[in-house]
């Protein structure tokens, strides 16, 4: 038999790496809902994720490198939370009138603001911008497909796919410009109520009319 090679202990580094990406992830998003996008700098990321600046920039050696992976990393877990919150409803028709709760809830996390913050940056900052590009139409390709699959499962009706689409971009438009005025700005409305009925009551009376079209047919 050949001698065995020793094997390289790879696991630990690894793990400490994930670790530290960790925590550099959860400091950004921090303090691009504290602070905005402006005020964000590798080292107070880094203070606030305790790791040291030469770790961070090992990972993310520019501002631009960690904000598009912070972005990226925000983008993530608020998605896996309205999904979460969507499957809470039987699936169906409740499911479809339930993501308007579920988008708007989601919008309330500092994921959600760092999300935004990185979106208006990308208007003025032209390095910036040019990567945001790929990502947002990465983002964009997603939520496509996870309309396809509301028309499919929720409704049931693959052929009404394009209507299903505009009303969830209307929702999530909406939405975002209700954030933007009571989280992102912190001025509360009474208007938020009002909102979500309207935007339930619309994917209400679209399942209703496509149920009666089924039935019809």
């Amino acid at each position: 038999m050949g001698e065995t090679k020793p094997k390289v202990a790879r696991g630990p580094n690894a793990q400490r790496r994930a670790a530290t990406r960790a925590k550099i992830m959860e400091a950004g998003v921090r303090c691009l809902a504290e602070f905005g996008y402006a005020a964000t700098s590798t080292p107070l990321v880094a203070r606030l994720a305790k790791v040291s600046r030469g770790s961070l920039l090992h990972q993310f050696p520019t501002k631009v490198d960690l904000m598009l992976a912070v972005v990226e990393h925000a983008w993530l877990k608020q998605r896996t939370f309205i999904r979460a919150q969507v499957a809470e409803s039987p699936l169906g028709p409740d499911q479809f009138i339930g993501g308007v709760r579920a988008v708007w809830n989601g919008l309330q996390l500092p994921e959600a603001i760092a999300v935004m913050e990185v979106m208006i940056a990308a208007r003025t900052e032209p390095e910036l911008a040019e990567r945001y590009v790929a990502f947002a139409s990465e983002r964009e390709a997603s939520q496509h497909r996870t309309r396809r699959r509301m028309a499919e499962g929720q409704l049931g009706a693959p052929e009404h796919v394009d209507e299903v689409d505009a009303m969830a971009h209307l929702t999530l438009a909406a939405l975002r410009g209700l954030a933007l005025e009571t989280v992102f700005i912190g001025r509360p409305t009474d208007e938020a109520e009002k909102v979500l009925d309207l935007l339930e009551n619309l994917r209400r009376r679209m399942a209703r009319d496509i149920s009666a079209e089924h039935a019809g047919g």
